[in-house]
């Protein structure tokens, strides 16, 4: 019991993981009665404090000019909280900045957390706020430098001796996970030990009933995390989930933009019982290619009426914007036509091609196919995708080829990619969805510092 909890507080230049790092660090080892051990110590961030966080925490660039940078004491960090408990208050905070820390470092940090403002409203129920700010005025805790890392640290640790000591927590598995999870919330067949197992990293995973048929799939950054929300839940289809699951699978991706395209794919390819929001297509209409009468034209179609082999040029969420670009593109085509002495009749509208004549025919399609085929289904540019993998040796590439995405492979970090030939002959391409095409678009343009990017003319200059 002597090593069971390690009480972190950190402070940081800033509140976001992907832009702001660690200045200070404090860990505080807690028995369940009391503190045996402490640990603290300032990080050099190898980034600039402004004056904002230093007014808050008095931590100056100065200060951290000479201390260690994390990388240098990662290995302290480890063995101060290996096999113990990570306690904080808010521990979504610490627990993230630390977790980052080491991924930047190519490390998977993974700890069970426990959280004190959780603890807090069990312990002391009724109270309009459960900062620590608030709590520590109201349990008269002393502290001598709030917002520095060790002061506060302490400050939880007393919090946490005295939750321990009203009966709120008492170490027990009911109370783990973030004390919102009761046995009796679970289904049948699944226990808290189950879901204590469970993997608290990226992946997708999937709920299926005491046949074995597929309920309900889905990603998250934290599987053990997002399956225990959905039995603390009180939704509708919560409680039908909680009374037909049986039985949880898993499949680690290793980064969140493999969970966001393997959960696509796997409910419109399984269409499970209870995704049927996710199943309806984002993009319902598709602008085609159609011979008629030898003349080349576009078309609006329903995406699920799509016919195999039709020259797809674009997707679109509504039909007016289907038919709106066929317009704009009929004009673009015609003033080409125009500048090369080809007269195109339009109907009154101006939505498509009434009449070529056939001595102009194959100029006009050859016009036609050249404007065309320089749209892209939505990349500009050609690219490969890099993130992370499922373990820290491995890296995950996702290729973006002729302006769609093509798929996705794990490599060896050492992989050395040679050329495109090289990519396709270790990639297996996935079939085509604009949805997916959206995620990662979506994906790129909110996570620009977690991807490395490399786009594909490199490897034809090479």
């Amino acid at each position: 019991m002597s090593k069971l909890y390690a009480i972190v507080d950190i402070e940081t230049t800033g509140v976001s993981t992907n832009r702001d790092k660690i200045t200070e660090v404090a860990i505080l080892l807690h028995d369940g009665h009391r503190v045996t051990d402490s640990f603290a110590t300032l990080i050099n961030p190898e980034c600039y404090i402004t004056p904002f966080i230093t007014g808050l925490t008095g931590i100056t660039n100065d200060m951290v000019a000479d201390a260690p940078k994390f990388h240098e004491v990662a290995k302290k960090i480890i063995e101060w909280t290996e096999g113990r408990i990570f306690v904080a208050h808010n521990v979504h905070f610490d627990y993230g900045f630390i977790k980052e820390e080491f991924r930047s470092l190519g490390y998977t940090f993974t700890r069970n957390t426990l959280d004190t403002v959780r603890l807090s409203r069990l312990a002391f129920p009724g109270w309009k706020s459960y900062s620590l700010g608030n709590i520590i005025q109201q349990l008269n805790i002393i502290v001598k430098e709030r917002h520095r890392a060790l002061a506060d640290a302490a400050a939880t640790a007393e919090l946490f001796t005295m939750i321990m000591q009203s009966g709120a927590y008492t170490g027990s598995v009911n109370d783990y996970i973030t004390m919102g999870l009761k046995a009796s919330n679970l289904p049948p067949g699944i226990s808290l030990d189950d879901i204590l197992q469970l993997p608290d990293t990226h992946g997708v995973y999937y709920f299926k009933n005491k046949e074995g048929a597929l309920l309900y799939v889905g990603k998250s950054k934290n599987i053990k995390s997002r399956i225990a929300q959905h039995f603390t839940q009180h939704s509708e289809k919560s409680l039908k989930l909680r009374q037909r699951t049986h039985s949880i699978d898993y499949l680690l991706t290793g980064n969140e933009l493999a969970a966001l395209i393997k959960e696509s794919m796997e409910i419109r390819t399984l269409k499970p019982v209870y995704n049927v929001t996710q199943r309806n297509p984002s993009f319902p209409y598709v602008v085609i290619v159609e011979e008629i009468e030898n003349t080349p034209r576009l078309i609006t179609v329903k995406s699920k009426e799509l016919i195999p082999g039709k020259k797809t040029v674009k997707h679109f969420t509504h039909k007016k914007l289907a038919d709106s670009f066929i317009q704009n593109k009929y004009l673009e085509i015609n003033d080409e036509a125009l500048k090369n002495g080809i007269t195109a009749y339009f109907d009154p509208k101006g939505k498509s091609i009434q009449f070529v004549s056939k001595d102009n025919l194959a100029q006009y399609t050859n016009i036609f196919y050249s404007i065309i085929n320089s749209i892209s289904l939505w990349f500009e540019e050609d690219m490969l995708i890099q993130t992370e993998g499922r373990q820290v040796t491995e890296k995950c590439l996702f290729l973006i080829l002729h302006g769609k995405f093509y798929g996705y492979e794990y490599f060896d970090n050492d992989t050395s990619i040679q050329s495109i030939d090289n990519l396709l002959h270790y990639i297996s391409p996935i079939e085509y969805h604009p949805d997916l095409d959206q995620l990662i678009h979506t994906y790129l343009r909110k996570n620009p510092g977690k991807i490395k990017i490399t786009k594909l003319n490199a490897y034809h200059e090479s």
